[in-house]
């Protein structure tokens, strides 16, 4: 009998210890599972009030999204080296786009969002020159853009070139 309840006794601790490691490592999984639901809640919640702008990496997925939100079209296969910038820091704000596209997309862009095109005597956007390579403002001075806007709260300015197929988008408030 003594030889019965070692056997017993030892297996019964075999059993707890395999049933605690084996709780352990669900309640581990389960734990991993609720931290990374919580961070992607959190980094939805960040980017959606500190929106993300790439001016050094082109067409990554946070220029993409800029693009959307901003042009409020869907991107498409010819929008091609896509950098965006955005300056939030004062009361006024700043966002600065550069791609290049086929006329179809800034037909699409200039439609979406009221742009008409300006004569040469209207205001111009504003000068951002050497600030980034793509921002190429010898170029940008020398087309006449389409803008839409009101006074004292935001304006829209695009600039494209048919030959080169360079896009150059600038959206400011004053």
């Amino acid at each position: 009998m003594k030889q019965h309840s070692g056997r017993l006794l030892l297996t019964l601790c075999f059993m707890s210890f395999s049933m605690t490691v084996l709780s352990c490592g669900k309640l581990r999984h389960k734990g991993h599972v609720l931290i990374n639901g919580a961070k992607e809640v959190a980094t939805v919640q960040v980017e959606n009030i500190f929106p993300t702008y790439n001016a050094d990496i082109a067409d990554t997925k946070d220029n993409q999204n800029r693009f959307r939100e901003h042009l409020q079209i869907e991107l498409t296969n010819d929008v091609k080296d896509l950098y965006t910038y955005g300056d939030f820091m004062a009361i006024d704000y700043s966002v600065l786009m550069s791609f290049s596209c086929d006329q179809s997309t800034i037909d699409r862009i200039i439609e979406q969002n009221g742009l008409q095109l300006t004569t040469e005597h209207d205001m111009r956007g504003i000068s951002f020159p050497g600030r980034f390579n793509w921002w190429k403002q010898e170029e940008i001075d020398q087309l006449i853009p389409y803008r839409a806007g009101e006074e004292d709260e935001f304006w829209q300015y695009l600039w494209y070139n048919p030959v080169t197929k360079q896009a150059f988008y600038e959206e400011f408030s004053m």
